[in-house]
């Protein structure tokens, strides 16, 4: 066989393959084996080539580069689509979040968008602002209703996806501020690990931890008004 059939032979398997895991991914009997404890849900955002040739794509692309003025007139126009969603699940709230766009998340909250909707691996916009360690709108989301303790398909909850950061310490300060933190920071993900034990393994913030032991926890009960859009 030759170099140029050989090239021509592992491009076809490698496509196979793509459209085999595509086919798994869709289905609800298989679609789990792709989602681990460490499930990177934002890895497979939808790019369009053209996000202006339609509203739909137009409101998602708005909201994920922080266009503000585009973003209010395509709700202006239309406001039914803050609640929008590409195939993967992303709504334009999802994208402002995992951007850290906060007037686009301010505006899209004021505009009706669902702090609680879900994308096809269950990641809120909370878990998406996390994952990024975007705290300003980490804590906009949570001061809107968001909740901490909202599990993906990969049992992560928001505080999983910061523990597992190296840079995360405002977002980390945001979340173990909350009265009712404590139970999500012993709750362990699909690979069996705790947020607490994420943030040992994986920079030098574990010992942030203490503030969700159940004592400081009361202690410190009301001290989440420190969120500035909770006064």
């Amino acid at each position: 066989m030759s170099d140029s059939e050989e090239e021509s032979v592992n491009a076809r398997n490698y496509e196979e393959i793509a459209k085999e895991i595509a086919r798994c991914k869709r289905n609800p009997e298989t679609s789990g084996m792709f989602v681990s404890g460490w499930d990177d849900a934002d890895q497979d955002v939808d790019i369009v080539k053209n996000p202006k040739d339609n509203p739909v794509d137009h409101v998602l692309w708005a909201a994920e580069n922080g266009e503000l003025d585009a973003l209010k007139e395509i709700v202006k126009t239309s406001p039914g689509l803050v609640h929008v969603s590409d195939s993967d699940g992303y709504t334009p709230l999802h994208r402002a979040a995992y951007g850290n766009h906060l007037a686009c998340v301010a505006y899209l909250l004021s505009a009706g968008a669902k702090v609680a909707a879900r994308t096809e691996l269950g990641w809120t916009p909370l878990h998406s602002a996390c994952n990024w360690n975007n705290y300003l709108t980490a804590a906009r989301l949570l001061a809107a209703g968001a909740d901490p303790a909202a599990v993906s398909d990969g049992e992560q909850t928001p505080l999983h996806l910061a523990s597992a950061l190296s840079h995360s310490k405002s977002t980390l300060i945001i979340l173990l501020l909350r009265e009712d933190i404590v139970n999500i920071a012993q709750r362990k993900n699909k690979s069996k690990e705790t947020p607490e034990q994420l943030a040992h393994g994986h920079g030098i913030y574990g010992p942030l931890f203490e503030m969700a032991l159940p004592a400081v926890n009361h202690i410190k009960s009301l001290s989440f008004t420190c969120n500035p859009f909770v006064r």
